[in-house]
């Protein structure tokens, strides 16, 4: 028993190590930050600590403990996401033409000019929040794009 798991843990390294650049065996994640030093014994400590506290998910997902810079949720899921938990309070921001969650909404989409871009959401309010969140993104998306 005691073979397989090191074959399974020599296995598991060995193809971390492929897909990791510039990281030793055990990739991104805690044990990255704790042990940088490349020989066996510290990357299979860092896989370890890894493994433990599940840091290296959370680091792939958000783009933390040397893990890349975009992770899995990207600037899109970031604009839904905001869209989704705020609908209520953008929605009003929205038809006052200002607001703070006018002018964070105009950040996530990197848009310089926000008073054209909070106008221009006054403008198509109605279409915008005809019917849920998800119309709202896709609306927003639409619009952001012309500006």
């Amino acid at each position: 028993m005691k073979l397989i798991k090191f074959f399974a843990a020599a296995i598991l390294c060995t193809g971390l190590a492929a897909n990791a650049h510039a990281l030793g065996a055990a990739g991104c994640g805690l044990g990255s930050l704790v042990f940088d030093q490349n020989d066996f014994a510290h990357q299979l400590l860092a896989a370890t600590t890894n493994g433990t506290f599940g840091s290296q998910t959370f680091g792939i997902t958000f783009g933390t403990s040397n893990c890349t810079n975009k992770g899995l949720i990207n600037i899109s899921m970031e604009r839904q996401s905001f869209i989704e938990a705020n609908f209520a309070d953008l929605s009003r921001d929205v038809a006052a033409g200002q607001g703070e969650f006018v002018e964070n909404l105009a950040k996530l989409y990197n848009v310089s000019d926000t008073k054209a871009f909070a106008s221009t959401l006054q403008q198509n309010h109605a279409v915008i929040f005809a019917s849920n969140a998800q119309n709202a993104v896709n609306q927003i998306n639409l619009l952001a794009a012309r500006i």
